[in-house]
């Protein structure tokens, strides 16, 4: 199946010199969430912005849902959703106004009934009626997703759209990204909070520097960096640890009652390494109390790629 997305070769420097991009290769599935991670300044809202026919590439190629951004932009940008971080809405127009509006930017027919199911599924129904400048900071938030899909696009942009946003938002917002990755929209999300890219995204893409430094299943970046800290707590404090009681580095806590290691991969039962410890510790008459283990998250890993890369 071709990409809806297919990004080639991008990049993209700036007047004063600022090279946002360099050279970046993304091919997006159809109907899959893909998360987009990088530190601030590494090139995530300029690509969005590329995509999205807001910042002119220096050179590369984007095609969207068969079109090129370039020669057939119009085309291109109906097939795109965009919520981005900032509020761009007209403050004094009413909810409803905006969404039959923006439709109607994209060239669709008035569907009422398209955008009552979006204003419902937004809990913005109640609200359709009311000026945008009178609504909380959430509310305005929920408008702005609710305008980026007026047109039915194929592709939604989610540029941070939970930072400083409420539990029940962010609640309300995930389940509805479910929904719509089930009808088929593909949904590409940045994000600070990366436990909800870990909860989410079937695909993680990182960032930094204006480089693409991965691109990944979830799943398996996890298997393949993620690591798990393992600690024996012992009954009795030990003065060092002896020399031949492990294969690997064993590492001993400061008063002596806890031998941790730490595990590369993931731990799916075929690594022996802790039920050979426990023998050994055993077999040299080693008392222990309590076994622990501590599964590195998206978010570790994400902290170290990214330092590493510095």
């Amino acid at each position: 199946m071709d990409p809806v997305l297919s990004i080639e070769r991008l990049t993209k420097t700036y007047d004063n010199g600022f090279v946002a991009l360099k050279g970046v290769d993304l091919a997006i599935r159809r109907g899959e969430i893909f998360a987009l991670l990088g530190p601030n300044g590494a090139g995530k809202t300029t690509l969005i912005g590329i995509v999205c026919g807001l910042v002119r590439a220096s050179s590369g190629k984007v095609v969207v849902g068969g079109f090129d951004i370039a020669e057939d932009y119009r085309a291109a940008r109906k097939k795109i959703g965009l919520v981005p971080q900032e509020l761009s809405v007209n403050m004094f127009e009413t909810v409803w106004d905006t969404l039959v509006f923006s439709r109607g930017l994209f060239g669709k027919k008035a569907d009422p009934v398209h955008l009552e199911k979006v204003l419902r599924d937004l809990s913005l129904w109640d609200k359709k009626d009311i000026n945008i400048r009178a609504l909380s900071g959430g509310m305005k938030r929920r408008v702005l997703i609710a305008k980026a899909l007026a047109h039915e696009p194929e592709v939604l942009f989610l540029d941070e759209p939970t930072a400083g946003v409420d539990v029940e938002l962010r609640r309300d917002m995930w389940e509805m990204v479910r929904r719509l990755r089930e009808s088929g929209v593909t949904i590409i999300l940045t994000t600070h909070y990366i436990e909800e890219a870990e909860d989410m995204a079937d695909r993680i893409g990182v960032i930094d520097g204006g480089v693409l430094m991965l691109v990944e299943e979830k799943h398996a970046l996890m298997r393949r960096l993620g690591q798990t800290r393992i600690s024996v707590t012992l009954t009795q404090p030990l003065n060092a640890v002896p020399d031949d009681l492990f294969d690997r580095p064993l590492d001993l806590s400061a008063d002596g009652t806890a031998l941790a290691f730490t595990q590369m991969g993931e731990c799916d039962g075929k690594d022996d390494s802790l039920a050979r410890l426990l023998k050994n510790l055993i077999a040299r008459g080693i008392d222990f109390s309590d076994v622990q283990s501590n599964r590195s998250s998206l978010e570790d890993i994400f902290i170290d790629l990214v330092g590493k890369s510095r």
